[in-house]
């Protein structure tokens, strides 16, 4: 065994998951071994424009030559430029939110944005139990966990006392559970819902609408924030600028964005906040901040991104690839030991029958890489692949699935 000087992520460290890994190219990377890798899980769904984009890269250069170290309170024309654009982004489907009426609050990763979010909607409402989900992730900081729901809860010491449950979508298509939770536990209790809007890595879970009309409807009734996680499903991912604007009726108080906001390129994430935060800390001290807060070279990322959403022919791309990754899928789901298969815009989860369990190393020897768990596989490929590369990709998948 070979006694690295670090740490693995969520491993066991005597037998970690991990990649000898070389070189990247735009969509595939290289092993130490020479084996080609397909990426088709966008690295952890935030490389969600390549490996190697030349336009993210630029943005990021240019600004690095200019100044790339700023103190968090400064101001300088960069960070107005990009925030505009965000806030133009976020608007969304028939002007759902009204984003420039909000404001935008940076940080690191998407579990600081989670954990901002918290913070502010305990902190304005004076109440701190939060509604979550089981089949959840948020983040791995302390708050971020409290709201989580998988495995990656169990080993630490949440803030439990603050953090209720609530029944999935398809046990509670109603939320009559759901209502009586928040009758049980007093709505004078309760801050907030957070919420993936989708749900990413945890097997791309898409509730009805009638299901969040029903969030929404609760969140009217008894004066309940709204925090939507739009960590994996936000940038185009799910076919529209954000994963709330498949649901047009909601108006959530909160955005938490990161991983796709800059591609990947620098760790950086946002918190949107409607104008109820807005005007609350107009006249109450915002005790939120990050030494790191917006970072030039983040910016720099995120107002590149912006421009590439904004780009005609980067759209009609990702139509195409959505087709293209439709009708494999569509084939898959014929294979015997395909149970389910869920997808939305690039993103899809492939459920398998329970003889099956998945190893991630069996689909990294075969040349692709995926999200895998024991019964189910997240696809998430860039929305920058050229067709004929996303073709060649799903079809090493295609024989890796065939060959189980």
């Amino acid at each position: 065994m070979v006694d690295y000087p670090y740490f693995f992520t969520w491993a066991n460290q005597s037998s970690p998951t991990k990649i000898e890994f070389e070189s990247n190219k735009d969509h595939f990377f290289v092993l130490k071994n020479g084996n080609k890798v397909y990426d088709l899980s966008s690295i952890s769904f935030q490389a969600s424009f390549g490996l190697n984009n030349e336009k993210i890269k630029e943005a990021i250069k240019k600004q690095l030559d200019s100044f790339s170290v700023v103190s968090p309170k400064a101001v300088f024309p960069l960070k107005d430029q990009a925030t505009y654009k965000l806030l133009s982004h976020l608007d969304g489907y028939k002007r759902q939110i009204n984003a420039l009426d909000g404001k935008v609050f940076y940080t690191l990763s998407g579990a600081e944005s989670v954990e901002n979010a918290l913070k502010m909607a305990r902190q304005i409402k004076k109440k701190n139990v939060v509604l979550c989900r089981q089949r959840s992730y948020h983040g791995a900081s302390l708050g971020a966990l409290s709201v989580t729901g998988d495995w990656r809860n169990e080993p630490h010491q949440t803030v439990d006392e603050w953090t209720a449950r609530i029944p999935e979508p398809h046990n509670d298509p109603d939320l009559t559970q759901t209502e009586l939770i928040i009758k049980d536990i007093g709505p004078e209790n309760i801050a907030a819902f957070c919420l993936e809007t989708i749900t990413g890595g945890n097997g791309v879970i898409i509730p009805p609408e009638s299901w969040w009309q029903g969030i929404q409807r609760l969140c009217d009734q008894y004066n309940i924030f709204l925090i939507l996680d739009e960590v994996i499903c936000g940038f185009q991912r799910t076919g529209r600028r954000f994963g709330f604007h498949n649901y047009p009726f909601l108006k959530p108080h909160f955005i938490c964005m990161a991983k796709g906001i800059t591609g990947g390129y620098i760790p950086f994430g946002a918190v949107w906040a409607n104008r109820d935060i807005v005007e609350f800390y107009n006249d109450n001290v915002l005790s939120c901040g990050l030494t790191s807060y917006a970072h030039p070279l983040g910016l720099a990322a995120m107002d590149a991104i912006c421009d590439i959403l904004a780009d005609g022919h980067f759209l009609e791309n990702t139509v195409n690839l959505k087709k293209m990754m439709k009708g494999h899928l569509l084939k898959w789901e014929e294979l015997p030991k395909v149970k389910e298969i869920r997808t939305i815009g690039l993103l899809a989860a492939i459920d398998f029958t329970s003889d099956v369990t998945l190893d991630f190393n069996y689909f990294l020897e075969r040349g692709v890489h995926l999200v895998v768990q024991p019964q189910t596989l997240v696809l998430s490929p860039a929305l920058s692949f050229k067709t004929k590369d996303l073709q060649a990709a799903l079809e090493t998948l295609d024989k890796a699935l065939r060959e189980l």
